[in-house]
């Protein structure tokens, strides 16, 4: 059976993007490239609606999960 081509990421974010809570430079720029890479990126969270908000404009990413599934 041929390998399908990668089409996304889902990540957690706390201590797997983060490190302390902060978002490293060099996990931010990892991001970058995997998207200019053509690549869907989706981070996943317990979080609430508000945080994911700020997530989709400060981040490079093109949805995330949020309250813990709850809300995409």
């Amino acid at each position: 059976m041929p390998a399908l081509p990668l089409a996304g990421l889902l990540t957690d974010i706390d201590d797997t993007l983060t490190t302390g809570g902060r978002l490293q430079a060099s996990a931010l720029r990892a991001l970058e490239r995997l998207r200019e890479a053509g690549l869907r990126i989706v981070p996943v969270t317990g979080r609430s609606a508000g945080w994911a908000h700020m997530l989709l404009r400060a981040w490079p990413v093109d949805a995330v999960v949020a309250e813990s599934g709850g809300l995409y």
